[in-house]
């Protein structure tokens, strides 16, 4: 069985890389069906695993209904094993429409109105490639590889509103993941299973540096996240039209602005595959205009020739794309956005490492609000909820940190909207420190100003000047510790063979960084979080400054015990293994009745699993 499952991994591996439009290959260029004499332009972004063929009906419904649009189906290489760059799909379909925009204005004069329309996960590049026509914003930039990509196709590049832009009245999402796919209870079994056996799958590719795409639209991913984060610069101080107290029930009107374009969308009546906060993201989609769209899940809300409720879809489809006014026909989802508040100037997030609940950081988190009220400095909020108990296995699984490095970018994103005005900060302890390095390193809007370490498990060579140099980040404390064999022997020792991005930033410091203030605390793992320190966390993470604690002792290097065997932290893990074998090859060896025999060695391996997964 294990020896299938692996060729199954190896084969979905090759053809990852193989497959034609998969791997970042060019992707298929599909002609415009043109109108006559053309003042609107269609864009159809088709959904996961589909492909431009399986819109035919609704291009036909279009066509009669628009008989003089002409109407550009992209094909994206959203096969179910693609593993093509996000970037380098967004960097097409804008060039694309760029040359649909510069062939119409040399015909017969420039599109007067252009309508994005797409389903599920192309609903979400629909929003991305509307985002970058409008231009970079200083406060969530955009990735550097889609100007790269951009560049490299003869486009124009992302740091100007392309000229197309405001001529997009408005976004049709059927289906849309607004903020991502993730595997939730609410899912049939079998589905649920599906997709936690994709996931594995798809976790197993990125191992090997070919993620699937569809990863992009998993919740808290870094290109839905920076999405949701340029959406929200994008829309910062657009006019909003609504009636006092609730949600978008029209379309705005009036001349075209940038970023103001209408979005509508469809949401399917049991849509089975994306709970509602999902579909619905009252972050980013608070001023969208939501419509159901009866007997309609999340696959075929788009399919509109069903002989039994296809006319019911098209009629909410066409009312999507021509109505101003929705009125009572406008959902008002249940639940609320976040109250912006633009009081507050100072948001601190207090994160938790591994095999640890977080109760501490709501201490450190009241000690940083009191410390400001003393110093009367403007209203501070604090962030610490918790991504829950991590286990050392889990720890060293590259995708389940990544998948709480998403939660803390989904965090993040809902708090950025609301504290616009804000500027971020960042207490982080052991995989707490990882996760916000690993955020920086993969989320270019992400910015924080001070950022304070205790028993950090980041590489040593971590970036920080650049950070800084690009004024993501302002100053950085961090903090070691004289006892920390956890991170001087197992983070430390990956490092020194290269294994996964972890080091050993905790015991020794970052390398050649001389912008990084350290200081070096008595004790072991968690010694800086000691009460004695909190008043100088505190005040750093609230004015950039260091202050010397009282009551506690700081040392010039760490204790002989743990700096020595550091050295060679490699070989505490092969002696590790060496003792783990030795015990399984006595008990298999053990001169007793057989059935003792197994007893004993399941219950070796089940501790041996427990204390990796519980501990």
């Amino acid at each position: 069985m294990l020896l299938r499952v692996l060729r199954l991994w190896l084969a979905a591996l090759a053809a990852g890389v193989l497959l034609p439009g998969c791997g970042g290959e060019p992707q298929a260029v599909t002609p415009i069906d043109p109108g006559k004499d053309a003042t609107t332009l269609i864009v159809l972004f088709h959904g996961f695993d589909r492909e431009q063929e399986d819109l035919l009906p609704l291009r036909k419904l279009l066509r009669e209904q628009f008989p003089a649009a002409d109407i550009l189906p992209l094909d994206l290489p959203f096969a179910l094993l693609s593993t093509a760059r996000p970037a380098d799909v967004v960097a097409r379909a804008l060039a694309r429409i760029d040359q649909a925009w510069s062939d119409r204005k040399a015909s017969g004069g420039p599109y007067q109105h252009i309508l994005l329309v797409g389903h599920s996960m192309g609903a979400l590049y629909a929003r991305k490639v509307y985002a970058a026509a409008n231009g970079s914003k200083p406060g969530a930039p955009f990735e550097p590889d889609l100007a790269e990509t951009l560049a490299a196709l003869g486009a124009p590049g992302i740091d100007k509103e392309r000229d197309w832009a405001r001529q997009v009245d408005r976004l049709v999402l059927l289906a849309g993941m607004n903020r991502g796919w993730t595997i939730s209870h609410h899912m049939s079994l079998q589905r649920a299973l599906y997709m936690s056996a994709g996931s594995a799958l798809g976790d197993a590719m990125g191992a090997f540096g070919k993620p699937p795409i569809v990863f992009s639209a998993r919740r808290g991913a870094p290109f839905i996240t920076q999405l949701r984060l340029q959406w929200l610069e994008m829309r910062t101080g657009l006019p909003h039209d609504q009636p006092p107290g609730r949600r978008a029930t029209r379309c705005r009107t009036g001349p075209p602005v940038p970023g103001g374009a209408c979005v509508v969308q469809l949401l399917g009546t049991k849509d089975d595959l994306v709970p509602p906060d999902d579909n619905i993201d009252l972050i980013t989609g608070d001023d969208f205009v939501y419509l159901d769209v009866p007997r309609s899940g999340h696959a075929d809300v788009v399919e509109v020739a069903d002989p039994e409720h296809g006319a019911g879809r098209a009629r909410v489809l066409l009312d999507a794309l021509t109505k101003s006014e929705f009125g009572d026909a406008a959902v008002q989802p249940v639940g609320k956005a976040p109250v912006t508040d633009p009081t507050v100037k100072d948001v601190v997030f207090v994160m938790h490492g591994i095999r640890d609940e977080g109760y501490w950081t709501e201490k450190i988190a009241r000690r940083i609000v009191h410390m400001g009220r003393e110093r009367k400095l403007p209203l501070i909020a604090t962030e610490t909820s918790s991504y829950g108990y991590f286990p050392m296995f889990s720890f060293l699984r590259p995708g389940a940190r990544q998948e709480k490095v998403e939660w803390l970018m989904d965090r993040y994103t809902e708090a950025k909207a609301q504290y616009p005005a804000a500027a971020f900060s960042y207490v982080g302890h052991s995989h707490g420190t990882y996760l916000i390095a690993k955020a920086l390193e993969d989320y270019p809007a992400v910015r924080f100003k001070n950022v304070a370490f205790a028993g950090s498990v980041v590489h040593r060579d971590y970036g920080w000047p650049e950070l800084i140099r690009q004024g993501r980040v302002s100053r950085v404390l961090n903090f070691l510790a004289s006892a920390d064999w956890v991170v001087a022997w197992f983070p430390n020792a990956l490092q020194e063979v290269g294994i996964q991005d972890l080091g050993s930033a905790g015991h020794d410091g970052f390398r050649l960084n001389p912008e990084v203030n350290t200081r070096r605390a008595a004790g072991g793992h968690s010694a800086a979080l000691d009460e004695g320190w909190w008043d100088t966390i505190a005040g750093f993470v609230l004015t950039g400054q260091y202050q010397e604690p009282h009551g506690v002792r700081i040392v010039d290097k760490a204790d002989g015990w743990v700096r020595y065997p550091a050295y060679a932290a490699w070989a505490i893990w092969i002696l590790i293994a060496v003792v783990l074998l030795w015990i399984l090859r006595r008990l298999l060896r053990w001169r007793v009745r057989e059935w003792v025999k197994t007893l004993a060695v399941v219950g070796y391996a089940a501790l041996v699993w427990t204390v990796l997964t519980r501990f």
